[in-house]
């Protein structure tokens, strides 16, 4: 039995959530710095936020065997550890290419945190599972505002590099609050049968849709920023749209899983990448005529798809640890597909000259992923899996 209070154990998950994003979000509002001052190349560029995405893929398609045979406490503190080594390390880097391998390791710690998270709050908070998992979603987007918004400030009082650097010292903090947090162990007693996730359709559908949704989050935070830079913003004010986007981002993960009271989630998916839609094409068509509009609509759609896509894969499986499982592979493919998404948007542009082929890109995808998720009907969640009765 915990010892400590659901309150204790909310506000640990909402400080590790508050951390995972600002290794992503401090450095595009300050590529322009960055290229000057490490010869940032067009490549390297687009690495740093895809390689971040594609370790945590990696690290949530190696979690099952990693979830059986270590304490969730102990994966949630070597995750932020990890995270903390990374970005201290950034304080001491000059060179493009070690910033990359930050990413790598940062990459890394945060997979390993995020990959414990879903199956702590489908246990911890079973009959709450869609608001918890809004609250993880919107912590973990406003710590990607904050990263924005505040990392031009810090550059300019302080430096780029303590700008980068600054961001494990809440880390630092998070750590802490997990050493005291007492973690309750999953349940191993019970033998859950678990389908061969690699040989379902459903599975790949359901990692698809995220890695889509993750990708469109991904590609904003990595070149939003920059594409209003080159019309003229500068550091400062790119970062704050950045920084409004991914705070409509937390009004959407909390709001929405709210409404999704029923067990049919696709009126709220379907809203959610509606509005993605809408500011994609805002972007494209008129940029300079209401941008803050088309931020706050984008990002309220990205931010409430990400926590739907969650309960909607912990749904289709009734056992925690089976769902939890089914997450996993979710956020591992998925992640993967996300980690693509910024780096072919960065090479476009680097082909183009121009970041109208990477808003066209998201329209497309958008339209792609309305499509996909009609598909998702509560009728078809045991028969996707070969559950019966």
């Amino acid at each position: 039995m915990n010892r400590h209070s659901d309150g204790l154990t909310l506000a640990a998950l909402v400080l590790a959530g508050l951390n995972m994003r600002p290794l992503l979000t401090s450095v595009s509002p300050l590529l322009g710095e960055l290229r000057q001052a490490m010869s940032l190349s067009s490549i390297a560029a687009s690495l740093l936020p895809a390689v971040p995405m594609v370790m945590m893929g990696a690290v949530a398609l190696l979690s099952a065997s990693l979830m059986q045979r270590v304490p969730l406490q102990r994966l949630l503190i070597a995750g932020l550890i990890l995270l903390l080594l990374a970005l201290a390390a950034r304080g001491v880097i000059h060179d493009g290419q070690w910033l990359v391998v930050s990413a790598l390791f940062a990459g890394l710690g945060v997979g390993v945190v995020q990959m414990a998270m879903p199956g702590l709050i489908r246990q911890r908070f079973a009959q709450r599972s869609a608001p918890v998992t809004g609250l993880w979603a919107g912590a973990l987007m406003g710590g990607g505002g904050l990263g924005a918004a505040l990392s031009p400030w810090l550059s300019a009082h302080f430096g780029w590099s303590l700008a980068l650097t600054g961001w494990a010292l809440p880390v630092l903090l998070a750590i802490v609050l997990w050493w005291i947090v007492s973690v309750p162990v999953m349940q191993s007693a019970e033998s859950v049968s678990m389908p061969s996730l690699w040989r379902k359709p459903r599975a790949w559908s359901l990692a698809l849709s995220f890695g889509l949704v993750n990708g469109g989050y991904a590609t904003c935070v990595a070149w939003l920023p920059d594409a209003y830079h080159h019309l003229g913003w500068s550091a400062q004010a790119g970062g704050s749209l950045l920084g409004v986007m991914i705070l409509c981002q937390v009004a959407g993960a909390l709001l929405m899983p709210l409404l999704a009271r029923k067990a049919d989630r696709r009126p709220q998916l379907i809203i959610s990448l509606v509005c993605q839609l809408v500011g994609m094409c805002g972007f494209l068509f008129s940029p300079l005529l209401a941008p803050w509009l088309w931020a706050a609509i984008a990002g309220f759609g990205l931010g409430a798809a990400f926590p739907l896509a969650m309960v909607l894969a912990l749904d289709h499986l009734p056992h925690p640890q089976a769902g939890a499982r089914l997450v996993a592979f979710m956020q591992g493919a998925g992640f993967i597909i996300a980690g693509c998404m910024p780096f072919i948007a960065g090479q476009l542009q680097a082909l183009t000259h121009s970041f109208t082929s990477v808003w066209m890109m998201q329209g497309g995808v958008t339209v792609g992923l309305i499509v996909l998720n009609l598909r998702f009907h509560p009728h078809s969640y045991r028969r996707a899996f070969g559950q019966t009765e």
